[in-house]
């Protein structure tokens, strides 16, 4: 049974992001930070974009001479950027170029002076001129789902004739739904055949980044590129942490052995230090509400049992689940528990009380924790004693 291979692009799409730009110390940390989490393949960014990004991608590459990941550089279909890769990433280990061209009218017309006859033309010579000094080289077919379906199918058949390895059909501006995208990976699939390795790449400007994602894997897309945390341009990629996660939940067949997954939220923390991009509290596996509850009858559910209200095992993925919010909606059995973890005693007969006075309370405050609670406590031996 196969395994779904993950390409990390953390370092190259992930820098799109607005207030984004890594020095070369940080990509080594990054990179380190990915191979730990045991991903099979790391694009470490676009050596013809700047003369420091070709040096950083340079370091970067000889940095790690025993990684097991393969190192992968941006390049156009321009035969210059392709030398500059090679240049850039020749010491890697594992190295590999992605070559991206335009497939869709759109992206041709009116981010390149060509027209799809040069767009071909392009490929042909650039993954020709690759393969000399690339043996894995993918091409990424930009725009693919808003493409013309037969100016696709012969871009990616002359990709194929040429030299690619792997074919990439990134929903670049995140236009696609899952069935839509699922129909994409099918037809090319099925044009590819077997041994040429499929990769599905999404952007979530309509929130369905991780949705699409795995539409791709049930199609048959053998790899997904993703970014920890999601970042990238506009809303973002496809997080890698919610695609490991559903894959380790419902696709268990499918998912690398090679994955440490208790490091991920781990890595997920220090590239919020990185970029100082933090999560939002509701942001699937990574946010601070994932494994908090507040509802009463949600808390007396799970201290009993976690799976009743967490699907997925917090402590897998590094993290504690379980966690409770004390505040309006909580119940006796929260309340005690949180009380129990504080080493603090309350009186049976003064629990009835105390539990609506945090009710009260909790309109204005919103939220009781280990830093105030002393103080709730004080304020309602007051109030009793009053």
């Amino acid at each position: 049974m196969k395994k779904i291979l993950l390409q990390d692009t953390t370092l190259r799409d992930g820098e799109q992001t607005p207030g984004v730009a890594y020095s070369c110390k940080d990509k080594i940390k990054l990179t380190n930070i990915i191979c730990n989490l045991g991903i099979d393949t790391i694009e470490i960014g676009f050596p013809a974009a700047s003369k420091e990004e070709k040096n950083i991608i340079k370091e970067v590459s000889s940095y790690f001479p025993d990684t097991k990941a393969t190192f992968c550089a941006f390049a156009r279909a321009k035969i210059s950027d392709v030398e500059i890769a090679y240049e850039s990433i020749k010491k890697a280990k594992y190295p590999k170029i992605q070559i991206v061209a335009p497939a869709s009218d759109t992206h041709i017309n009116y981010s390149t002076n060509g027209n799809k006859d040069f767009i071909l033309k392009s490929v042909e010579e650039t993954i020709n001129f690759a393969k000399k000094k690339f043996n894995k080289i993918q091409f990424t077919a930009q725009d693919a789902p808003r493409a013309d379906k037969n100016f696709l199918d012969d871009l990616v058949k002359i990709a194929i004739k040429n030299g690619a390895t792997e074919i990439s059909l990134p929903d670049t501006a995140g236009f696609c739904l899952p069935n839509e995208y699922s129909i994409l990976i099918k037809n090319i699939k099925l044009l590819i055949g077997k041994n040429i390795i499929l990769s599905a790449h999404c952007h979530n400007d309509l929130g369905l980044a991780t949705a699409n994602s795995i539409a791709a894997i049930e199609a048959g897309a053998d790899q997904v590129e993703c970014t920890l945390n999601g970042i990238g341009e506009r809303a973002g990629n496809t997080p890698l942490e919610e695609v490991v996660a559903i894959l380790d939940l419902k696709y268990k067949n499918l998912i690398s052995n090679n994955l440490n997954l208790k490091l991920f939220k781990k890595a997920s923390k220090e590239l919020e230090n990185l970029t100082n991009i933090k999560m939002h509290n509701n942001k699937p596996l990574f946010g601070r509400n994932v494994f908090m509850h507040s509802s009463g009858m949600h808390q007396k559910a799970i201290l009993r049992e976690k799976e009743t209200f967490e699907v997925i095992n917090a402590e897998k993925y590094g993290m504690i689940g379980g966690k409770l919010s004390i505040g309006k909606l909580s119940g006796k059995v929260g309340i005690k528990k949180f009380l129990e973890e504080l080493l603090i005693e309350m009186k049976e007969e003064d629990m009835d009380d105390f539990i609506a006075f945090i009710k009260k309370q909790s309109i204005d405050i919103k939220e009781i924790n280990h830093k105030n609670i002393n103080n709730f406590i004080l304020s309602f031996k007051e109030n009793r004693d009053n």
